[in-house]
Order: C-alpha cells, then sequence, then structure tokens
C-alpha cells in the first residue's frame, strides 16, 4: 500500500459515520432551539434573552456550517463510488486518503461538543 491511500471501502465507511454524525448534531441543534423558546416562555430577564439570542445565533451557523460539511461528504462519496465503479473488487482499490476532510468533520464534532457544553450549562441556569 502506497502512504496516504486507503481502500474504497474503508473511506467510504468512514464518510457514511460523518453524516451520520451531521444528521444527528442538526437533530439535536432542532431540539435546542426548541428549548430556547421554554426558556423565552420562563424568563424575561434580560441576561436570559441576550443568551438567548447568542444561541440562536450560533445554533444558525451550526446549522450551516452542518449544510456545508455534508455537501462535502457527498461529494467526497460520490468520488469513490466513481473509483469503486472501475473496477468490481474495491477491496483492492486504494485512492487518496482523505485527510482534509477527516479533519474537518473531527473539528466540526468538537465544536460542536463545546456548544451543547455551553449550551447545558445555560439552561441549567435559566430552566
Amino acid at each position: 500500500m502506497v502512504e496516504n491511500k486507503k481502500r474504497v471501502g474503508v473511506l467510504h465507511a468512514e464518510i457514511t459515520e460523518w453524516k451520520s454524525n451531521v444528521e444527528l448534531i442538526r437533530a439535536e441543534i432542532l431540539i435546542f432551539q426548541k428549548q430556547l423558546g421554554g426558556i423565552v416562555r420562563k424568563n424575561s430577564h434580560e441576561e436570559a434573552l441576550k443568551g438567548v439570542e447568542h444561541f440562536q445565533n450560533q445554533f444558525i451557523r451550526q446549522l450551516e456550517v452542518s449544510d456545508e460539511l455534508f455537501h462535502e461528504l457527498k461529494a467526497a462519496d460520490r468520488k469513490l463510488a466513481r473509483a469503486a465503479d472501475i473496477g468490481t473488487d474495491t477491496e483492492s482499490i486504494y485512492v487518496e486518503d482523505y485527510a482534509e476532510l477527516r479533519n474537518s468533520a473531527g473539528t466540526y464534532e468538537k465544536l460542536f461538543k463545546e456548544l451543547k457544553n455551553e449550551f447545558h450549562l445555560f439552561l441549567e441556569k435559566w430552566m
């Protein structure tokens, strides 16, 4: 095997997992947005409302990033599918590793976890 190359099947499995993670994060953000509505109904405190606005903006941006990453993942998966069409044995087909995409997916998940933790602290204070 040549350095910086991976089997098509291995990369496809990784991309499938990353796409699944993006979908889970999108769903979780929708739940978070509903929880923000509950905070607004329960609180008129200026600090709470500023926090709601902050998280609304963060969630909108997170959804935008989710859409961008998901689009990149789908494009990479289509590229793998074309490579797999070249031969019948996908285990013997090697392509350039998607290290940059792997890094993007990892950063995306890390930043979401940080946002989620920050949001849970906010919820504890205002719910």
